[in-house]
């Protein structure tokens, strides 16, 4: 009978088949490692380099939540086709992670990812052509597929440069860009809006990313993975890492903590402008304030997880998820719009606890064979709440004749989910099943 994969950084004791327990052999005799040479300059050029990525990436991504109010009223969509349109990236999204992140452990991070970011530009410049809900739907799909495989590739890029004790904190700041491409995506998409139209905005959006896409050929270094020479672990497939209690429980806290997250900013700027009466103009600018926050909080978690986090991921994931839970509650009470404003803040600041924390999993956790299939096993997850969040509220608004407190409520169950598992997370019986 084979035996189960094991490695030593993931679960210290494992039994035997006499019913003794040993010690798993130490982190550093646990499989080849994939880390590659970069020089301290190099190292500074990548990390701006995915950034920059990452930035597009999410202006890309975030334009959309703008740009759905005027397209709503171009092409006729009522909240449930304008949830439809805002899901169908998440669907396609979180199926490539899987895929993507096995290719990058198995054949090395550049390529993956530059074609990530190549094929992601070519769709978005092609939604600027959209012409009906139906081309909406397909092509914010197409883009699902090309930039479903950035987020684990880019893991392994991580893993790639930077030991594992130093892995938090780039990890931070790169995922933080989700909230700078936010906050750009948000304010430069809905002044561009205003003065030349959503399609031409997409278009200048794809054109850079092609150019990114050049530039990132250049900075990534092949993998030593791709070396004959280098003697490749057994690695687990999907299933086995699905079986995993450390990574099906982190992909489920990542799927309760994106159902609130995702669903919250994709709808954030159409109730500032249909419920608060906000002009549109105001209410990209105002979505921004949030992401700039967020992605300072962001780099203080990884801070934090690198120097303070061993043995205490739990009480980030938990910390993080009950501040989501009772800032979203009182968002739902506000009246004034200041106090709106500051509580989504505080609600997405939470969010990147559990955010940084979740990716920094992998990173900490697995050896680094295995970094971009289990990060592409936690962000599916997420990406799967993603896919079904927007869909059900704008069915819940459109049932509720307008109003947006079903469709937070149910935003506020979806935290109340994220503290539950959260609290029993633990990186005991980690072993490969």
């Amino acid at each position: 009978m084979n035996e189960p994969y094991q490695d030593a950084s993931m679960s210290t004791l494992h039994a035997r088949p006499d019913g003794q327990t040993a010690r798993e052999p130490s982190a550093s005799v646990s499989g080849p490692a994939v880390t590659t040479h970069y020089s301290g300059t190099r190292k500074v050029v990548l990390l701006i380099a995915l950034l920059a990525a990452w930035v597009l990436a999410n202006a890309d991504r975030i334009a959309m939540t703008i740009s759905i109010i005027p397209m709503r009223t171009e092409f006729s969509l009522d909240a449930r086709e304008a949830g439809l349109v805002l899901s169908s990236f998440h669907v396609t999204y979180a199926l490539t992670n899987l895929a993507a992140g096995w290719m990058a452990d198995k054949f090395g991070s550049r390529r993956v990812l530059v074609f990530c970011v190549a094929s992601w530009s070519l769709f978005t410049s092609l939604t600027g052509f959209a012409w009906s809900l139906a081309s909406l739907v397909a092509i914010r799909g197409l883009f699902g597929i090309g930039e479903g495989g950035f987020s684990p590739s880019s893991s392994v890029t991580i893993a790639e440069a930077f030991p594992k004790e130093r892995r938090a904190r780039p990890k931070s700041l790169i995922i933080g860009a989700t909230f700078i491409g936010s906050a750009i995506g948000s304010g430069w998409i809905a002044s561009m809006i205003h003065t030349h139209g959503w399609r031409f905005a997409y278009h200048v959006l794809g054109g850079a990313g092609i150019v990114m896409a050049v530039i990132l050929w250049f900075v990534i270094k092949d993998s030593p993975l791709q070396d004959p020479s280098v003697k490749k672990a057994a690695r687990p497939g999907l299933k086995a890492l699905f079986r995993t209690p450390i990574l099906r429980r982190t992909a489920l806290i990542f799927f309760f903590a994106n159902m609130l997250n995702v669903g919250l900013i994709s709808w954030m700027p159409t109730y500032l402008v249909q419920t608060k009466q906000v002009h549109l103009l105001t209410a990209g600018v105002a979505a921004s304030l949030p992401f700039v926050f967020s992605f300072i909080s962001l780099n203080v978690v990884g801070w934090l997880l690198d120097r303070y986090g061993e043995k205490r991921e739990r009480l980030f994931l938990a910390g993080g998820a009950f501040s989501m839970m009772v800032f979203m509650a009182l968002m739902v009470i506000s009246s004034e719009l200041w106090v709106l404003m500051t509580f989504w803040t505080l609600c997405m600041m939470s969010f990147t606890f559990v955010y940084g924390t979740v990716f920094a999993i992998p990173l900490k956790h697995l050896p680094d064979s295995l970094i971009g299939t289990a990060a592409g096993v936690v962000n599916f997850g997420g990406q799967l709440a993603s896919a079904i969040s927007p869909t059900v509220m704008g069915f819940l608004i459109v049932h509720a004749a307008g109003s947006f407190v079903p469709a937070f409520l149910f935003l506020i169950a979806a935290g109340v989910c994220c503290f539950l598992v959260s609290i029993t997370w633990t990186n005991r019986g980690s072993q490969m099943a």
